[in-house]
């Protein structure tokens, strides 16, 4: 009689057991989704049913693809792994993606690890990745041939050198993708960057700050080196939008401000304005 009872407590425990998973699995990650997808206004594409374990460790598997329109964000081929392992308290993250376009930005082959700092049962409330891949700026054939005769004229006319060294740094940046690596802290609202580096033949690029996501503003700094010594220093703030942009040489004979709107009209416009901008 004993044993009939332990053999159903058991057998109660075990269909328990299977029923939470049945719910995580299908019920509260599927809901998960939908949140993500309603408060982020963007759209997710399982490329295939996720998989959900409990053993060896607690683990969530993802392939997936997101799009906002709206925004002009993509995310091509993402493939995403949470897990958490019965020894440690933090679950571990890595993520990655073959494509990430954000406006005219965009990340090749990205790769990141990260640790889920704080969460709870409805969102993921701070984490920290370690991002690194390839980037490059979304410009056609013509375009990457216009910056190239752009930087070959720069350098010939008798203007200061600090604008010529913009120019080149600009053309090295913008012609071809540059390695990259980071540490991203992400915290509800806010966007830190803790570090942001690349190295592009003798320039490099190191970038930090932080957005706000609830307001949409932007303060971000970047120095630019050569060869290790300082040339640039570039800053960036307002709103994420349309930020302003500081730029200051290190003989501080550059110095120019604009915002985002003014270099993207500069992009698409003619020879002369490109030089009346770089000159001005």
């Amino acid at each position: 009689m004993i044993k009939k009872i332990l053999l159903l407590l058991l057998l109660v425990i075990v269909c328990i057991f299977f029923i939470i998973f049945y719910l995580i699995d299908r019920v509260y990650i599927n809901s998960y989704i939908k949140n993500l997808e309603k408060n982020f206004n963007v759209s997710i594409t399982l490329q295939e049913p996720h998989e959900f374990n409990v053993v060896p460790n607690l683990s969530l598997l993802a392939d997936f693809n997101l799009e906002n329109k709206e925004r002009n964000i993509l995310i091509e081929d993402g493939e995403l792994s949470i897990k958490k392992y019965y020894n440690s308290k933090n679950p571990k993250l890595n993520f990655n993606s073959k494509k990430i376009i954000i406006d005219k930005l965009i990340f090749d082959n990205l790769t990141t690890s990260g640790e889920i700092n704080e969460y709870d049962l409805h969102n993921i409330l701070k984490l920290t990745l370690f991002p690194e891949g390839y980037f490059l700026f979304n410009i056609n054939d013509d375009d990457e041939k216009s910056l190239q005769f752009i930087n070959i004229i720069v350098q010939r006319l008798n203007i200061p050198e600090a604008y010529k060294q913009f120019i080149d740094v600009s053309s090295n940046f913008l012609n071809d993708k540059s390695f990259f690596s980071s540490k991203i802290i992400i915290d509800q609202e806010r966007i830190t960057v803790d570090y942001f580096e690349s190295l592009k033949n003798e320039y490099s690029i190191t970038l930090t700050g932080e957005f706000n996501l609830e307001n949409e503003m932007a303060n971000l700094e970047a120095i630019i080196k050569m060869e290790n010594e300082k040339i640039f220093e570039i800053k960036i703030f307002g709103n994420v939008e349309n930020p302003d942009i500081y730029i200051l040489s290190a003989d501080k004979i550059l110095d120019v401000k604009f915002n985002i709107n003014d270099f993207n009209q500069i992009l698409d416009s003619n020879f002369d304005n490109i030089l009346n901008f770089i000159s001005k």
